[in-house]
């Protein structure tokens, strides 16, 4: 079995994640991810949805272009700092591919047969889509890092502006309390571990309580306790 973690862009300023996030066989990213900003040192596989892979891959444009198209979703400083990066780095990533979002039919079909009484209402994001591709091999044990999970939290990526934020948790072509519902529930029935996300950001090691009652992996607790 593969240990397989995907990691979110929800930001750690605190608590020190860099050496237990290494430990996993095989890493996903996301979007505008950028390794080695307390989120692990290894690039490992970039997910893009379809317009950043668009932009980026398939038919790239420039940094003008760039910032013309994503300036009211993302922190201008990061979005160029981010496109400079990626101009430099790119080739660091074991792979970089479009993840179709449009196949939350599929992952709703998938949680029927779980038994899941949660379903997705709307496109799921990049990062769910991984989760649920992942899901389908069933030679991966798949472990969740830095997403949201717990219901009075706000959802907000790394580099985003202000505005998309509010957006993104009240509105907007997903949704964010359904998609930390399923992900709890998935915790909860073995079918990924997402302790990782409950970890609060203090220097000290703090485990943040939620309505989907979930409770950390002895595993992820004692990988927690061998790298402090």
């Amino acid at each position: 079995m593969k240990k397989v973690l995907i990691i979110g862009n929800k930001q750690y300023h605190n608590f020190k994640l860099d050496d237990i996030l290494d430990t996993f066989d095989v890493i996903y990213r996301f979007n505008l991810a950028w390794p080695n900003k307390n989120n692990g040192t290894k690039f490992g596989k970039l997910a893009m949805c379809g317009h950043i892979y668009h932009n980026f891959i398939a038919n790239p444009v420039s940094k003008e272009q760039i910032i013309e198209i994503y300036k009211d979703e993302y922190d201008l400083t990061y979005l160029s700092d981010w496109y400079d990066f990626f101009q430099e780095n790119k080739e660091n990533f074991d792979e970089i591919f479009h993840q179709n979002e449009h196949n939350w039919a599929q992952w709703n079909q998938m949680l029927e047969e779980y038994g899941s009484p949660h379903r997705f209402p709307k496109m799921t994001t990049t990062g769910y889509s991984t989760i649920f591709r992942n899901l389908s091999n069933p030679e991966n044990e798949i472990y969740v890092s830095c997403f949201t999970l717990c219901d009075n939290e706000t959802r907000e990526s790394i580099g985003d502006s202000d505005g998309i934020v509010a957006l993104r948790n009240q509105a907007g072509c997903h949704s964010a309390s359904d998609e930390t519902s399923i992900l709890a529930w998935l915790h909860n029935s073995k079918k990924v571990d997402a302790s990782l996300c409950m970890l609060d950001d203090t220097q000290e090691v703090s485990i943040n309580t939620n309505g989907g009652n979930t409770e950390p992996s002895e595993f992820i607790l004692g990988l927690i306790k061998n790298k402090q």
